[in-house]
């Protein structure tokens, strides 16, 4: 019990004095644990040695770090981590009110066009640093702070994800409370607005961010329909639309979205 306690004296001293030094580490100076020369950086803060999760091993990098020089540089926390507020939406072309795209012009003064998506920046950038890939099958999003599992999910098993990894609404709900991934088990299916945040307004097909392992298609979202609670949201990264429709089977919009019918999935964590 007195070793217990005494090593989580130890992660407390090493998060007080992570949060002490964290602005005097750059990115640019982080040679990875042990070195090696491989950039990184943590999501997290207190994951010094950057596993995805804070726990009692971070304690042992920081102690090693301060006593025996090894590792000579603790992992940063990733300069755009930290939730905020609403992504762009990665539109980048500007179109005429007859879907003509003019952005190569000179837009006269006045023009209404000036206030369409892609003339204003909006919410934190959707750029390279968006986006941070662990390498271990989750993706973690620095505008929301929400971690995401990378690839549609391969629900059959199979070692591929298709098409043919689909699940009705609750079926779906099961299968993200019982995922364990990336060393962590408190996934679950995100909420239709959450869903939408990781919509790339400006791609087409795979309307995603490359760093995801994209299935185009439409995926269940965890908000069921108020009006006919017998269907629920999905959004489809198809075209990147959010799409309702009729429940009873009887599908609108391409897709029947009665939560008996069959959709993708891609689980989320975080955002308590």
């Amino acid at each position: 019990m007195k070793k217990v306690l005494m090593a989580l004296a130890f992660l407390v001293v090493g998060w007080t004095l992570r949060s002490l030094f964290e602005g005097a580490w750059s990115r640019a100076e982080a040679g990875g644990v042990g070195g090696g020369g491989v950039e990184k950086c943590a999501a997290i803060n207190g994951d010094v040695n950057a596993s995805g999760a804070v726990d009692l091993a971070d304690a042992v990098t920081i102690l090693g770090n301060l006593f025996l020089g090894n590792p000579t540089e603790l992992v940063p926390l990733c300069a755009s981590s930290g939730a905020r507020g609403l992504p762009d939406t990665g539109q980048r072309r500007c179109f005429t009110c007859e879907g003509v795209s003019r952005c190569d012009v000179a837009l006269p003064l006045g023009s209404p066009l000036f206030g369409q998506d892609s003339r204003v920046n909006t919410g934190c950038p959707n750029d390279a640093n968006r986006f941070t890939n662990h390498g271990n099958g989750t993706v973690t999003d620095n505008c929301t702070g929400l971690m995401w599992q990378q690839g549609t999910a391969d629900v059959n098993s199979d070692g591929q994800s298709t098409g043919e990894d689909s699940l009705p609404w609750c079926s779906a709900l099961i299968f993200c409370r019982n995922l364990g991934l990336g060393g962590h088990d408190d996934w679950r299916m995100p909420n239709v607005r959450e869903l939408e945040s990781i919509v790339d307004y400006g791609r087409v097909n795979q309307a995603i961010d490359p760093v995801f392992s994209a299935v185009p298609g439409r995926y269940w979202s965890s908000t069921s329909i108020e009006v006919d609670p017998k269907g629920a949201w999905l959004v489809d990264f198809f075209t990147g639309g959010p799409r309702t429709c009729v429940t009873e089977s009887s599908p609108v919009n391409n897709g029947c979205c009665d939560k008996s019918c069959e959709a993708l999935v891609r689980a989320v964590r975080g955002g308590q």
